[in-house]
């Protein structure tokens, strides 16, 4: 697992993580700040389109608009290096993301469509995720820390497992 050498998640582990995470609304752009390994992305709103060959990064190239009271994103150019999800599940060079965020109340809704023609036969559409608001609390610092991460695997995983010291 790539989060096991506190690689980045990548945006759609991230998304799926239910970590907390901040909106912050610019003229042009929104930015996402994940509160685990403390990352920002940019999702561009100032009308341009995906670019036709991005260069792959961890979370990829994102913009935005607005259906009404739905924040769509579509991202792409993702690096290969990340999961999908928790599970491992791979993908292409070729996969978009589809996020509408949507505001009801206290919470806000999530779907993630996934389109990946040279992985999986067909799209698929995440159920509902729902993130309640807490506007009052503040991001914790969470760092995946590689020497953390190395006593963690020595003293639960590895013995998890079945591999002990040698």
């Amino acid at each position: 697992d790539p989060a096991g050498r506190c690689d980045p998640l990548g945006l759609a582990r991230s998304l799926f993580a239910f970590r907390p995470v901040e909106f912050i609304q610019l003229p042009n752009r929104v930015l996402q700040f994940f509160e685990w390994n403390h990352v920002w992305r940019t999702i561009w709103t100032d009308g341009r389109k995906l670019p036709e060959d991005p260069y792959p990064t961890w979370y990829g190239y994102s913009v935005g608009r607005w259906e009404g009271d739905t924040l769509v994103v579509d991202s792409i150019g993702f690096d290969d290096r990340t999961w999908l999800d928790q599970y491992g599940h791979p993908f292409s060079d070729a996969m978009r993301l589809q996020e509408r965020w949507r505001r009801v109340n206290n919470t806000l809704e999530l779907n993630v469509t996934v389109d990946d023609p040279k992985t999986y036969t067909k799209p698929w559409v995440s159920d509902k995720i729902i993130w309640t608001l807490r506007p009052n609390e503040e991001l914790r610092e969470e760092v995946c820390a590689p020497i953390d991460e190395q006593s963690f695997n020595a003293r639960v995983r590895n013995p998890a497992g079945g591999k002990t010291a040698q």
